[in-house]
C-alpha cells in the first residue's frame, strides 16, 4: 500500500512540471501541489522598535495539495535576501496553514543568526518548506524589509527591571539608567501588582538583584523579587554597590507655575497614557512659568535644562520654562529614559 501511494506522488509530481534535485523538489510558483505564501505581503516592510517587540507576526499560506489526505508538516525558513537559502534558518514548525511569531524573534533571528545590522533596515527572503514521502516541497519565496532594533546604550548604563508586570522576559523589560557611580534611577509602569527584579543585563545570566529585606537587594539569584502591591507608575532608586533600592508611587505628574491655572499652589494634572509611555495635557496658559512636579507637591519636581526652550531636557532645578505668548498648549513628558538622564519634554501652542 505505501509503495502504491509513493508512485501516485511520483506521477502526481512528474505531472506538476516538478524538477527533483538532491530529494528537493523545486515546485513551479503556478503549480496548485505546492504551498504559497499569502501573507505577509511580498516587498512588505516589519519595523522593531523597543515597544512593539511582543507584537504578533502572522505567516500564513496555502496548503500543499497531492490529492492524497494526509497530515503535512511545514517549517518556515528565512535567509538574507539574494543568499538563495544557501543557509535558512527555520523560525518554526506546524502542521496548519499558518505560524505565528513575534517581532522579537525575527529581530533577534535577524540580528543574531542573519548577522544582518542593527537599527537598520535589511532585506530577508521568507519561504515555506514541506516534507511528504521523504520529498521537500518548498514555496516560492518572498522577500521582505526588516527595520531592526538593537539598544545601543552599554549594559553598565542600565538595569533591567523584569517582573511580573511584563512576565518575566528581562530581554523585553523597561530599564532604568545610570546617574552616577554606581547609582541608577527612572520610572517603570507595572499595569499589574506583584513581584519584580533588577538585572545587569537583559538576560537571567548576569547579576540579577532580588529582594534581601526593605530597602535592601541580594545577588543570590535564587532570593524572591521585591513586591509592588498595588499597579502604578513607579519612580525607583538603586545603588549596586551599597546594594539598596526605594521606589515611590507616582500618582500623578501636572504642570504649575504663574502661566498655569492652578498658579503656584495647585498643579495641573498632566494624564497618563500607558500606550506610549508619555503624560500629555492641553491646557490654557497666560505669560508667565511652567515647570513639572509629581503628587500635587515638591518632593518630586523638575524643571526645564534652558528655560527659553520649548521642547528638551527635564532636570530637577529651580528654573521653569518661560511662556511668552498666552493661548492653548500641548504639554508633553516623557520620562522613559531612552538615553541615560534623558527626561524630556515638549511645549506646543495649539
Amino acid at each position: 500500500m505505501k509503495r502504491s501511494i509513493y508512485t501516485i506522488v511520483l506521477i502526481a509530481l512528474a505531472l506538476f512540471g516538478c524538477k527533483k534535485d538532491n530529494n528537493i523538489v523545486a515546485v513551479k510558483s503556478d503549480n496548485p501541489g505546492s504551498p504559497a505564501i499569502k501573507l505577509p505581503a511580498d516587498a512588505s516592510t516589519i519595523s522593531v522598535t523597543q515597544t512593539n517587540m511582543d507584537d504578533k507576526v502572522v505567516i500564513r499560506w496555502a496548503q500543499a495539495d497531492y490529492g492524497v489526505k494526509t497530515e503535512l508538516s511545514y517549517t518556515v525558513q528565512v535567509d538574507k535576501a539574494g543568499n538563495n537559502f544557501a543557509a535558512p534558518v527555520a523560525l518554526g514548525t506546524t502542521t496548519s496553514d499558518s505560524l505565528s511569531t513575534t517581532k522579537a524573534n525575527i529581530n533577534s533571528t535577524v540580528l543574531n543568526t542573519l548577522s544582518l545590522p542593527a537599527n537598520a533596515e535589511s532585506e530577508i527572503e521568507i519561504r515555506v518548506r514541506t516534507v511528504f514521502n521523504k520529498d521537500s516541497v518548498i514555496s516560492k519565496p518572498i522577500k521582505i524589509k526588516v527595520m531592526t532594533y538593537k539598544d545601543i546604550i552599554p549594559e553598565r548604563l542600565k538595569l533591567n527591571v523584569p517582573g511580573a508586570y511584563q512576565d518575566w522576559k528581562p530581554e523585553l523589560a523597561v530599564a532604568i539608567y545610570n546617574t552616577e557611580g554606581s547609582k541608577y534611577e527612572g520610572y517603570v509602569y507595572m499595569a499589574t501588582a506583584g513581584e519584580f527584579k533588577f538585572t545587569s543585563a537583559p538576560d537571567w545570566n548576569h547579576i540579577n538583584y532580588g529582594f534581601a529585606s526593605d530597602g535592601k537587594l541580594t545577588t543570590d539569584g535564587l532570593k524572591g523579587g521585591i513586591v509592588v502591591a498595588a499597579p502604578g507608575y513607579y519612580k525607583f532608586n538603586v545603588d549596586v554597590n551599597a546594594l539598596t533600592y526605594s521606589y515611590k508611587l507616582v500618582d500623578s505628574f501636572g504642570i504649575i507655575g504663574s502661566a498655569t491655572s492652578g498658579g503656584w499652589d495647585n498643579s495641573t494634572p498632566m494624564v497618563y497614557s500607558a500606550a506610549t509611555g508619555l503624560w500629555k495635557v492641553t491646557a490654557n496658559l497666560v505669560e508667565g512659568a511652567v515647570k513639572f512636579r509629581a503628587n500635587n507637591n515638591w518632593d518630586l519636581n523638575y524643571g526645564p535644562a534652558s528655560s527659553a526652550q520649548f521642547s528638551g531636557k527635564l532636570i530637577q532645578t529651580n528654573d521653569a520654562v518661560n511662556i511668552s505668548s498666552a493661548g492653548s498648549y500641548t504639554i508633553t513628558i516623557d520620562m522613559r529614559q531612552n538615553t541615560p538622564d534623558s527626561y524630556t519634554y515638549t511645549i506646543v501652542k495649539n
